[in-house]
């Protein structure tokens, strides 16, 4: 089975029906399938063969995507390679991918002793025959790394089948139709969002390329295309909601909004409910395994707490310290197990026998699982914070201080003390000024006082991923030598000022 089949069915049973939409371009899906096999013909006379790994440094376009599809269709893996990078992480990523060859845009992309293939030349006619390529479900379609949350990013293989489960179950769980028109906010660089193209094309619905950055920009252009289905990150949210100018939703033809990345407050919600569309989802999932969890309108007004439920396809469960299964609402390390997950990491076999155990995939998070279902997410195993022999989790504290009007972001830590173990120390990003001693107080109302952050930092701006995930580890590498420093105080006194880049 290769994923790009699912191609010549749609052009045979809906040839006019636009596929992607780029600009003033409307590629219909008999167009696409006709370009998808022009420019996999041209990859194999370019000598590109069956499980050859090629890079990808194209911008977002229609030819972005025909490209991935192409190498699909003939059997090669695709591995993205940020366009931005600097020349020698380009260079590093690509020799770790071990790639053959790279399909570049301009001159620029060019990677020294690699061959280049340009892609225009790509949609060049040929008169060459396609040699249909030995392709099973198992074999690899993309190679993907994980997000780097946690540390350096580590690969792994999706396959062919593993991206078709992943269509089946978006299906399920939000009844996407051919009918749907996705507009692709987040860049295609990203995994997430790639895997969210490929599968609307496989349902047979439109995507539609992003050409706009400012917020406003992008309001018409959904209004504009008549746009159904947009996923974003929490930061695209604040963006969105500084709009919102009347009692009407932003967004009144979106019928799903998903967001990712980060969890969000149930004020926060229900505010994106209001102002933007009342079709909001939040979801928890990993480039490993895909959509795990999905919270609904409904299940947020039911167990405003809770990110959602684990979704049909998928098992997940919760266990200590020596692999036993806790009780309902037990907080412990969560395992997932569901069809297409990968096996490992590539030539790495630490991380695969962390996270890859007897048919378990272990993403490192920590959550309860209550007594109707719902997951409730609580961080990852190595943000727990143990302040005086009390362990607590930062998502506790976050969720407490974006509660104030003021609070645009916050990220919680603990800081090593040689009198308390750990302090809690708050990362604020602040909408206007507050003090620290307010947002102090103002956490007090809400979560146990020992919990409370004894020390603030307010930043201008998170270090981040480009996905919008706040780096805790950069925090604490960017503020180390003043944390130090402010250690020797007395806690609860400390207001500093800083600022940082987001990366």
């Amino acid at each position: 089975m290769n994923f790009a089949d699912i191609l010549a069915k749609h052009a045979s049973s809906r040839p006019d029906h636009p596929a992607i939409v780029d600009g003033s371009r409307v590629i219909t899906y008999q167009d696409l399938h006709r370009y998808v096999f022009t420019v996999a013909i041209n990859l194999q006379t370019s000598g590109i063969k069956a499980g050859d790994v090629v890079a990808v440094t194209l911008v977002d376009s229609a030819e972005y995507l025909i490209a991935i599809l192409a190498l699909a269709r003939a059997g090669a893996v695709m591995v993205s390679i940020d366009g931005e990078l600097p020349a020698p992480e380009k260079v590093e990523a690509i020799s770790h991918a071990r790639a053959k060859a790279i399909v570049i845009g301009t001159p620029e992309d060019s990677i020294a002793d690699l061959p280049r293939l340009h892609i225009a030349k790509l949609f060049q006619s040929t008169l060459a025959d396609f040699e249909k390529p030995s392709v099973d479900s198992g074999h690899p379609l993309t190679i993907v790394q994980s997000s780097g949350t946690t540390g350096t990013p580590k690969s792994f293989f999706w396959s062919h089948r593993a991206m078709e489960v992943q269509a089946i179950r978006h299906q399920r769980c939000f009844g996407w139709t051919e009918q749907d028109r996705y507009l692709a906010v987040v860049s295609m660089k990203f995994f997430w969002e790639r895997e969210l193209c490929f599968i609307l094309l496989y349902l047979g619905a439109t995507i539609i390329v992003n050409d706009v950055a400012p917020p406003d920009q992008i309001v018409e252009k959904v209004r504009a295309e008549r746009i159904t289905i947009m996923a974003l990150t929490p930061a695209h949210l604040n963006d969105f909601l500084g709009l919102q100018t009347n009692e009407s939703p932003i967004f009144p033809s979106v019928r799903t909004m998903v967001v990712g990345s980060a969890p969000l407050t149930n004020e926060r919600r229900i505010r994106v409910r209001r102002q933007l569309t009342p079709n909001f989802y939040e979801q928890l999932g990993t480039n490993e395994a895909g959509l795990l969890v999905l919270g609904t309108p409904g299940d947020q007004d039911a167990r405003p707490d809770a990110i959602g439920r684990v979704v049909t396809g998928v098992e997940a469960k919760v266990t200590d310290a020596n692999g036993n299964v806790v009780p309902s609402g037990v907080v412990g390390l969560v395992g997932f197990r569901g069809e297409g997950f990968p096996s490992g990491y590539v030539e790495n076999p630490e991380a695969t026998a962390r996270s890859f155990r007897d048919g378990w995939f272990y993403p490192g998070d920590l959550a309860a699982i209550d007594e109707h279902g719902y997951f409730h997410f609580k961080g990852r195993i190595d943000d727990i914070i143990n302040f005086q022999g009390a362990k607590f989790y930062p998502i506790e504290v976050e969720k407490a201080l974006l509660a104030h009007p003021a609070v645009a972001e916050a990220t919680v830590i603990g800081w090593p003390d040689p009198t308390s173990g750990e302090t809690p120390v708050a990362f604020v990003v602040t909408l206007h000024q507050v003090s620290a001693d307010e947002l102090r107080s103002f956490c007090c109302q809400r979560i146990a006082s020992y919990k409370s952050p004894k020390r603030f930092v307010f930043v201008n701006r998170m270090p981040k991923t480009r996905t919008g995930k706040i780096l805790r580890r950069s925090l604490k590498e960017i503020y180390g030598e003043l944390l130090a420093k402010r250690s020797a105080a007395p806690a609860n006194t400390t207001d500093a000022v800083g600022s940082s880049a987001e990366i």
